[in-house]
């Protein structure tokens, strides 16, 4: 014997669900600071709100948060596109190789943007453990009912 211990499913789902209360831990206030103050008025902000609201209410982990989240992250990137501007540059002659013309596009994020786009990976980590920690128990419900009911 290897001495090796598994964990139990439930120690696992234990193990998953802290990992997501900590990327929770703080995000009302994160969200707050970093986040809305970047926000344009082309973008309402409403997901943003509602994500909020969910996460002053410290409810359970639950797919609801998912949802939330997926869809304040939608709203952050559609105000990065919307702070980005795009400008195409023709390459000069004497860099072309087989062809007449060509230009580079060259992107550039307002102020806004660019602070929206770094406040993202904090978000995206929080989506992650928590749809790891909502699927791996929806995984043991399916089990556990296929079993009962085989």
């Amino acid at each position: 014997m290897n001495g090796l211990v598994t964990p139990t499913l439930f120690e696992q789902q234990v193990a998953l669900t802290r990992i997501a209360l900590d990327f929770r831990r703080g995000m009302r206030d994160f969200l707050a600071s970093e986040v809305m103050p970047h926000l344009d008025c082309s973008v309402t902000g409403d997901a943003v709100d509602e994500l909020m609201d969910y996460l002053d209410e410290e409810r359970p982990l639950h797919a609801i948060l998912l949802f939330l989240v997926d869809a304040a992250r939608a709203e952050i990137r559609q105000a990065i596109e919307d702070g980005t501007s795009t400008e195409q540059v023709a390459i000069p002659r004497e860099r072309l190789i087989g062809c007449a013309a060509a230009v580079e596009t060259h992107k550039t994020l307002s102020p806004n943007a660019e602070a929206l786009q770094a406040a993202l990976p904090p978000i995206d980590r929080l989506y992650d453990a928590a749809r790891n920690a909502v699927e791996f128990a929806e995984a043991i419900r399916e089990s556990l009912w296929m079993i009962q009911h085989n």
